[in-house]
């Protein structure tokens, strides 16, 4: 009986360590935000982190990315409320976003204004856990100002993610691509 109890002890010990593992390891990988510029505020997601080929849904395209401009991002019910680590009280606006074969070999979404927004984005899995762990505390932990998407066919290449903000406010992105001139835009998140 002392053996199995034991034995049990063990298990659940390792089963708490692995996730505790693999929540530093995505939020690690990704590291927290941070103000400054260059490689550590990017996100650079890979053709295995997509939703995979996508039609096109008539959005408006911006930079070669579709999914940034929807009706309804005004909407505050749309935003759903989390806070960090420190209790710290964030909004996040899901948004799906898909780049067109044309901006090959990739396009990048960067938050211009305010400085507080944040982007996350990643495989549908990487989200789901981040968002489910501390709810939703490691999200905002991984969350960068920056996302750079692979393009993976000949249509639009989706990804899974969406923008969080310290309280609803108009956002201004910037995306870029290495053949393509940069082009702005400014949406409401959760203020109409």
């Amino acid at each position: 009986m002392k053996r199995a109890l034991i034995v049990a002890a063990v298990l659940v010990a390792v089963g708490v360590g692995a996730l505790l593992w693999r929540t530093y390891d995505a939020t690690a990988r990704l590291g927290p935000p941070s103000a400054s510029s260059g490689s550590l505020n990017l996100i650079a997601l890979g053709c295995a982190d997509s939703a995979g080929q996508q039609t096109r849904d008539g959005e408006k395209v911006v930079g070669g990315v579709e999914g940034l401009v929807l009706p309804g991002s005004g909407d505050p019910s749309a935003l759903s409320p989390l806070r960090d680590v420190d209790g710290r009280r964030y909004f996040v606006y899901k948004a799906f976003l898909a780049v067109a074969w044309n901006a090959a070999p990739y396009a990048t979404v960067s938050i211009v204004s305010p400085k507080g927004a944040r982007l996350y984005y990643g495989s549908a899995g990487e989200v789901g856990r981040l968002s489910a762990s501390h709810h939703g505390r490691a999200l905002v932990a991984a969350s960068r100002t920056r996302v750079r998407l692979a393009v993976c066919g000949a249509g639009f290449t989706g990804y899974v993610g969406g923008v969080i903000v310290e309280k609803p406010t108009m956002v201004t992105f910037a995306v870029s691509s290495p053949h393509r001139a940069t082009q702005r835009v400014s949406i409401p998140i959760g203020t109409d």
